[in-house]
């Protein structure tokens, strides 16, 4: 079990594993952990910085880098956050869409469909009856739901779900490559939703992900996006391939190339 530390204490802590105070000072320092951010999620992002395991200690590394990373990690979450929620608005556009015109399809069988598939989400949304934003659109709509307005109610996970359903039964050329997309997009997107930092894995990427085959026991890229990337120009393949073995790195790059896929304006 570890000590609980004041922030002094913390301080000190800091400059036993050498990371120093050199660009701001340690009064800096100690008001930006009083008033700006916390211990455990500032010192997580040493971990993207070189570090000698011999004398258990960061090599030229200071307390400024820690804050500057941390900052660009807050920006390019509520990027991805933006991105996200504009790619989930153009999902639903193509969705009802394609729905709208197909012939075959009535936009409750979908949903019966879905539900059969996956019954615990229809016990999800009622939950939501009592206390959420769509609580009104749920009592209004339950037990007699169609697609375009459980799309309302769904989470976005939840939503990915009913779009993959959907496009397996009525598939088209471009539903393929989205799809394939699609996973990475959540995995960030709540990532990002929940404040969990991304920049810190950059050095030493986490293998716990959606990427990881236990079979081979790496890291696999999907390989949609290996083709997307193979387009691209001046990326040579030993490169392409060192950086989305990084799960964060994958991800992102992932929701760009599925932004630009479904993204009309």
């Amino acid at each position: 079990m570890r000590t609980k530390y004041i922030v002094q204490q913390q301080i000190e802590n800091l400059k036993s594993k050498n990371i120093q105070f050199n660009i701001v000072d340690e009064e800096y320092a100690t008001q930006y952990l009083n008033d700006n951010t916390y211990y455990f999620k500032l010192k997580s992002f040493a971990k993207a910085f070189e570090y000698n395991e011999t004398k258990k200690q960061y090599i030229n590394l200071d307390f400024a880098y820690l804050v500057e990373l941390s900052k660009l990690d807050m920006y390019l979450r509520e990027y991805i956050i933006k991105l996200s929620l504009d790619t989930e608005h153009f999902l639903k556009v193509k969705f009802l869409h394609d729905l709208t015109n197909n012939g075959l399809e009535d936009g409750y069988n979908i949903v019966d469909l879905f539900f059969i598939k996956y019954p615990y989400i229809s016990q999800n949304i009622s939950l939501k009856k009592k206390d959420s934003a769509c609580a009104d659109l749920i009592h209004k709509y339950e037990n007699n739901w169609a697609a375009w307005n459980i799309i309302e109610v769904l989470s976005f996970g939840d939503f990915v779900k009913l779009f993959q359903l959907y496009y397996d039964l009525y598939s088209d050329t471009k539903s393929k490559t989205i799809i394939n997309l699609l996973w990475p997009l959540k995995f960030i997107r709540n990532a990002s939703a929940h404040n969990n930092c991304l920049l810190n894995t950059l050095r030493k990427p986490y293998l716990h992900t959606h990427l990881f085959n236990n079979k081979k026991n790496t890291i696999e890229p999907n390989k949609e996006l290996v083709s997307l990337l193979t387009k691209v120009p001046n990326i040579s393949k030993n490169t392409r391939k060192k950086k989305i073995a990084n799960p964060i790195i994958y991800d992102f790059i992932a929701s760009l190339f599925l932004f630009n896929e479904v993204c009309s304006s």
